[in-house]
């Protein structure tokens, strides 16, 4: 039998006795403020943590239930997978901002810098992220879905992938052939299926 999601985050939660321990041990013990400052820090560690086993647990329990129940359409499993890393990084972006301000850490210009720095990434990155963006169009918009038989240009196949970056088309002669999904979508693409 599968373990309940309750079961899962109770055997994922050392990390929340650690943080208790920490909390209470230097009072019981009646240790010095110092000793007790550290402790503090190593209770929000031990909670931030904590809080990225958990938002694994739930997120990949959710997107296991979702890809039993819809094992069937590969593009909105592509899709949930893709929204699952997205609520992680979310999650763990705001425990982190949580953590540093519990530590004592200026949160204003780090946000700051995070914000310039993430523009500069971005730049760097655009063309990944146009294909990032390419595959929640074709998910969502839905050209085409895995299984249909498509032609790009000179090209001509059944779909069988369709990732964040490329999707992949296994050809009539039987090679495979992969297109970005930002020059995917800027092609013009014929449904065969439809």
């Amino acid at each position: 039998m599968k373990n309940s999601l309750a079961v899962k985050i109770f055997r994922g939660s050392l990390f929340l006795f650690i943080a208790l321990v920490a909390s209470f041990t230097p009072k019981l013990l009646g240790l010095s403020q110092t000793t007790q400052q550290k402790a503090n820090v190593a209770t929000i560690i031990a909670l931030f943590t904590q809080g990225v086993i958990w938002t694994n647990i739930i997120v990949n329990y959710y997107i296991q239930r979702f890809v039993t129940l819809h094992a069937t359409d590969g593009s909105n499993i592509t899709s949930f997978k893709a929204l699952g890393v997205v609520a992680r990084l979310a999650v763990w972006i705001i425990l982190g901002v949580a953590a540093l301000s519990g530590v004592g850490v200026e949160i204003k210009p780090l946000l700051t810098g995070l914000g310039i720095g993430g523009l500069a990434v971005a730049l760097a990155v655009q063309n990944i992220l146009g294909d990032l963006f390419a595959a929640i169009a074709i998910v969502t918009d839905k050209p085409f879905v895995i299984g249909d038989q498509i032609a790009v240009e000179n090209y001509r196949g059944k779909v069988e992938h369709i990732g964040l970056k490329t999707t992949r088309v296994r050809s009539d002669s039987g090679e495979q052939i992969i297109f970005s999904n930002g020059e995917l979508l800027k092609s013009k693409i014929r449904n065969f299926s439809k």
